[in-house]
């Protein structure tokens, strides 16, 4: 592929327009998918440097603007030097699998020195809530106009990189993922999709919990998990017995021990290790050892550091319908310090970048 690329590009405009095409359909398929899968992808683009991931509607206008020429130009420089990495693992020794890199490297292009890396993944802080204890929140108009549903959600950040703070965040996700749905779904009857859980960008790690109602407005989902939120530390935390916990702990220990059934799955995971640059192989394990170690003081006093303290750090995304039960007033491109536009997720991106710097 990296001798004859040029033998893979479009032989003329009409198929360099058809791909075109086919990748503008897959982009402005965007626009029409659920509303809550809009608050997700707002909430995960204010946790990434704007060089790292580019907006759908960035991509879109660039690639209406690029032309079979600038591709011609640019595939004679892709292969001109930069940093590589590879993992090869499996029935193969290490002189073989070295043989394979050099090769790779003499083929393919020339390799840079390590002051020339680019930078990795970092990602960007979300505000916190200060001593007003004010939420951010960003609102964006639903991009379908015919669907009807409203979607909420909260996503509260941990930057802390410790395996104890991973596995915190972790057991305090088990905690509160089915009382969050009995509450919202089946009591308050607010929408059909209900959920919550834990991912990662980079080193850090964020709990989120999501609403998708046709019923009910944005504002009410977001003040209702707000409210189920609230109680946590005094109905859900603090009732915990020492039964409780090792039944949380033990589940989760179990995930870590359970033997690879495929080779795949164990090299995406040490693959995951090399390409955000931490290199710990031995991460199941060392989280292991942290979740043994696990007391009901060190929930609590995580939970009021990822909730409960001025220096939270949560982002509120809403998706606001334009027609329906669950409409509500069109919110604006762009707004305040607190109440924000779609317009303003690129100054606070760039506030998390200017932080990091």
């Amino acid at each position: 592929l990296a001798r004859n690329l040029d033998d893979s590009l479009p032989k003329d405009e009409e198929e360099f327009e058809r791909y075109k095409d086919n990748l503008l359909r897959a982009l402005s398929a965007f626009n029409v998918k659920e509303p809550y899968g809009h608050a997700i992808y707002y909430s995960s683009l204010t946790m990434q440097p704007r060089n790292f991931v580019y907006s759908n509607q960035q991509m879109v206008a660039a690639l209406k603007e690029t032309s079979l020429p600038e591709l011609v130009d640019y595939v004679k420089t892709l292969w001109a030097s930069g940093k590589g990495e590879a993992l090869l693992q499996g029935n193969i020794n290490k002189k073989e699998a070295l043989d394979i890199v050099a090769s790779i490297d003499k083929t393919a292009f020339k390799t840079i020195t390590p002051e020339q890396y680019p930078k990795r993944l970092k990602a960007l802080p979300l505000p916190t809530r200060g001593s007003d204890r004010a939420v951010t929140r960003l609102s964006i108009s639903e991009p379908n106009p015919s669907n009807k549903n409203a979607a909420s959600q909260i996503t509260l950040q941990c930057l802390q990189t410790s395996e104890k703070a991973h596995v915190l965040i972790e057991i305090i996700s088990a905690i509160i993922e089915e009382p969050l749905f009995n509450e919202l779904r089946t009591k308050q009857q607010l929408g059909y999709i209900v959920s919550s859980g834990v991912k990662g960008v980079d080193q850090s790690r964020f709990l989120a919990a999501i609403v998708q109602s046709n019923v009910a407005p944005a504002e009410k989902l977001t003040s209702s998990m707000l409210k189920f939120l609230d109680s946590v530390r005094d109905k859900l935390i603090l009732p915990l017995n020492s039964v409780d916990i090792e039944l949380y702990v033990k589940g989760l220990v179990d995930k870590r021990l359970e033997p690879d059934k495929q080779l795949a799955v164990e090299v995406t995971r040490n693959w995951s290790e090399i390409a955000t640059g931490r290199f710990q192989f031995d991460r199941l394990q060392a989280e292991v050892a942290a979740l043994l170690d696990i007391s009901k003081d060190d929930i609590l006093e995580f939970w009021d550091e990822l909730y409960n303290s001025d220096s939270s750090r949560m982002l509120v995304t809403e998706i606001v319908p334009r027609t329906g039960q669950a409409s509500s007033k069109e919110p604006a491109l762009s707004g305040n310090d607190k109440n924000l536009g779609i317009d303003d997720i690129d100054n606070l991106r760039a506030a998390g970048e200017s932080s990091l710097a």
